[in-house]
């Protein structure tokens, strides 16, 4: 294993042997798979009291009792970035060192010679940093080859990912490993002029790509544009909420299949659809997950909570409990007839953030979630890349536009589309403000594509 500004690559056939012993799993029972990650839950908690302080004050006391695991403390990210020294089961990590190494020339090398660290991409206002040692890496990453394989996608497969464009983000690492078990494929990122993209991707005919939902747009208009000639079994998408149009982008463009996965920085990924494309199989056996509503009380499957609780079950360097994730998730309420064990997300709606305010129609105001927009504006021919911002009494939307289309008539068109929409759940914005720009700028380490921003970040 060697370190260099490509980052440390973990072993291929150790890789692949751990992809597939995570594979097997995927023909437990649901009893058998519970009885598991309750044997997990019960190890990893008895670790972070051992080794971490601040676990050790946070929780020491209930888990000595034996206390029910909903009356565990949540833990926000602003609370572990303020005690991230504290959580740590290894004293010689700290937030700053770890800062330090993501600023320095090689942040894909393994610092202290045996951790890899990442960093949040902030989308959600507050950064963050993460670290796993070898044991946990391996697990994020085999959980990524063992999802991959339940959709046909192996070391053969002609795959390829279009992500971030720095080792300081999860999802270049992840590519990284995905390359070193195939065979070579160009190295694309989402920050490349579009052309050296487009001839990278014609060039290699990929039968796989994997890329953010908000990047699928924009090589299915290259595809339509004649510009792009790939033919795709498979686009895998992560880290943006996916949504239906953009499904239904890809089946035009290619007639392919969207499947969706689901990673975060601090935990790696954490579950993936299957061929069915009905939501996303969890990772029960490395993480527990809770859907939770405002007040932090479980929600029943089929209802969309307010919050998503994580608790890792594989890295005990930075142990994770009840840790929030602002997604609002719906769990299914049926299992999926591909008969693996693992229970689905039906459906994400988005970030608690990308929420939108407006004044309601005889009073008051309503609350209307940025996605609940999109459909206006991937209606309207022209539009390549759009952006919300709030506005006191109304909205801003921040166009691209492709060439040829009349700035003017897109404008009237949107704006009447967006009020339609809003007026059927009783919103009455007093302006909605829509200004024309050259390109929007991908944010953070990730080079996410942001839906809704603060208004001076437009």
């Amino acid at each position: 294993m060697a370190a260099s500004s490509s980052g440390a690559t973990l072993d291929t056939a150790r890789l692949l042997e751990y992809g597939d012993r995570l594979l097997s799993r995927g023909a437990w029972g649901r009893d058998r798979l519970l009885s598991y990650q309750g044997e997990q839950l019960s190890a990893v908690l008895r670790h972070a009291v051992n080794a971490s302080p601040y676990y050790r004050e946070t929780i020491g006391d209930l888990f000595a009792r034996n206390a029910s695991f909903e009356e565990y403390p949540i833990l926000t990210k602003e609370a572990l970035m303020a005690n991230f020294d504290r959580i740590v089961t290894d004293p010689r990590l700290s937030r700053t060192l770890i800062e330090h190494h993501l600023d320095s020339d090689d942040p894909g090398a393994l610092l202290l010679g045996e951790y890899r660290v990442a960093a949040t991409g902030g989308t959600t206002g507050v950064k963050g940093v993460a670290v796993f040692d070898d044991a946990a890496w391996l697990a994020a990453i085999g959980n990524t080859v063992r999802f991959q394989k339940i959709v046909g996608i192996d070391e053969n497969t002609r795959s390829m990912s279009v992500f971030a464009s720095s080792p300081v983000h999860i999802s270049y690492r992840i590519g990284a490993e995905m390359r070193a078990i195939r065979a070579p494929a160009p190295r694309l990122n989402v920050l490349m002029p579009i052309e050296e993209i487009v001839d990278g991707l014609n060039t290699y005919q990929p039968e796989v790509v994997s890329t953010y939902p908000s990047f699928v747009r924009v090589l299915a208009n290259e595809q339509l544009a004649g510009r792009l000639h790939i033919r795709p079994r498979l686009i895998r998408t992560s880290a943006e909420t996916l949504t239906e149009d953009v499904r239904e982008i890809a089946a035009t463009a290619w007639t392919a299949k969207v499947v969706n996965s689901y990673t975060c920085t601090e935990a790696g990924a954490m579950g993936h659809e299957c061929e069915c494309a009905d939501g996303i199989h969890l990772a029960e056996d490395a993480f527990v997950f809770e859907v939770v509503d405002e007040n932090n009380r479980v929600v029943p499957n089929g209802t969309p909570g307010s919050k998503l609780l994580v608790t890792t079950l594989t890295n005990f360097v930075l142990p994770l409990v009840r840790y929030e994730i602002s997604d609002i998730v719906t769990l299914a309420t049926e299992s999926c007839p591909c008969g693996l064990p693992f229970w689905r997300i039906a459906k994400i709606d988005g970030r608690r953030e990308e929420m939108l305010s407006f004044p309601k129609r005889g009073g008051g105001t309503v609350r209307v979630h940025g996605h609940r927009l999109r459909s206006p504006l991937t209606r309207i021919e022209g539009i390549r890349q759009y952006q919300f911002a709030q506005l006191v009494d109304g909205l801003e939307i921040t166009i691209c536009l492709s060439d040829g289309f009349d700035a003017d008539r897109v404008k009237d068109e949107l704006e009447r589309s967006v009020r339609a929409t809003l007026s059927k759940v009783d919103g009455e914005p007093a302006q909605i403000l829509i200004q024309v720009v050259d390109a929007i700028t991908r944010s953070g380490a990730g080079a996410k594509e942001r839906l809704v921003v603060s208004r001076n970040q437009t």
